[in-house]
């Protein structure tokens, strides 16, 4: 018997008795697919190939025995089971997750404090928010974990992640607003310099979900600029080299080696963005030194942004 045949063998057997063990790897490529839109970008956001995304999904409609999604044009859509499928596993893997975060750390003598943020404010305002961590922390060792904004938001809710310094808190309720945020428009020095961007404008913008790239947008709707979309990236490297390589405008914190800031014309205005910190519940009493410091680093800085 072939060994996909053998699978699904095993599969149907294990579901007729009542017992299927789902395999956490599955779940989060299935949470991934649903969140990201398709595949490919599932398999970007988890590093993974392609092909073994599809092979996760195959495998988890075997064990569940219905189809999750259902191929509409060039992308995929949740069928109606898996709609139910995505609520009640979305829930399952974070549990999981959870757990697992909990034991670690229950096994290491309560393991590092893990501070997240997003990679526009690393050079900014980390070495402030660090040396006030440390304060706080006293010997507890500490870890960076940089991410975007809505995948730091997804692991301080899972427990991996304890405190983390974001732009887009989607739709958690605790967040704490602690700073104002400047963000521009970077480009070559030869696009940054027409007093008239060309027409339709060319954006170089982060993948979505991204709040720093609906901002961009509504910043170019606000200003009636029609635009065009030249190159995008989940990482703020990859923009950057984009609108290095003179591929279009960027909005950002600062533009890095070969970019020159916006000074004339409808993009020379700056756009405000809040910067939010979250906490696990139990470490709620770093509230006030925290964002005391934030407060501290963005008042003295002109420059932090976020993805």
């Amino acid at each position: 018997m072939p060994i996909r045949d053998q699978s699904l063998a095993r599969a149907v057997a294990a579901r007729d008795h009542g017992v299927v063990d789902l395999d956490p790897a599955h779940l989060r490529s299935f949470m991934a697919i649903v969140r990201y839109g398709g595949y490919h970008r599932a398999a970007d956001a988890l590093h993974l190939t392609q092909p073994a995304v599809s092979r996760h999904i195959r495998r988890l409609e075997e064990q569940l025995g219905e189809p999750l999604f259902a191929r509409r044009g060039r992308g995929v859509e949740l069928t109606v089971y898996g709609e139910r499928a995505a609520a009640e596993l979305g829930d399952l893997l974070a549990a999981h997750d959870q757990t697992v975060a909990r034991l670690q750390r229950a096994g290491t003598g309560g393991g590092p404090f893990v501070l997240g943020a997003i990679e526009n404010v690393v050079d900014p305002i980390l070495p402030d928010m660090l040396a006030a961590m440390r304060e706080e922390l006293g010997d507890r060792s500490l870890q960076l974990r940089v991410d975007r904004s809505l995948q730091l938001v997804d692991r301080v809710a899972r427990g991996e992640v304890d405190a983390a310094i974001v732009a887009d808190v989607g739709d958690t309720p605790d967040a704490i607003e602690v700073g104002t945020l400047t963000l521009r428009w970077w480009a070559t020095p030869a696009l940054a310099a027409q007093e008239v961007p060309p027409q339709p404008l060319p954006l170089v913008a982060y993948d979505p979900p991204c709040g720093l790239r609906e901002r961009a947008l509504r910043r170019l709707g606000d200003l009636g600029l029609e635009y065009e979309l030249a190159a995008e990236s989940p990482h703020l490297t990859g923009v950057q080299a984009a609108a290095r390589s003179g591929l279009g405008y960027a909005l950002l914190a600062a533009g890095g080696d070969g970019l020159r800031r916006v000074t004339s014309g409808p993009l020379a205005e700056p756009v405000s963005a809040p910067l939010w910190l979250l906490l696990r519940p139990e470490h709620a009493a770093l509230a006030a030194p925290l964002k005391a410091a934030l407060w501290r680093a963005t008042a003295r800085r002109s420059l932090p942004a976020a993805a």
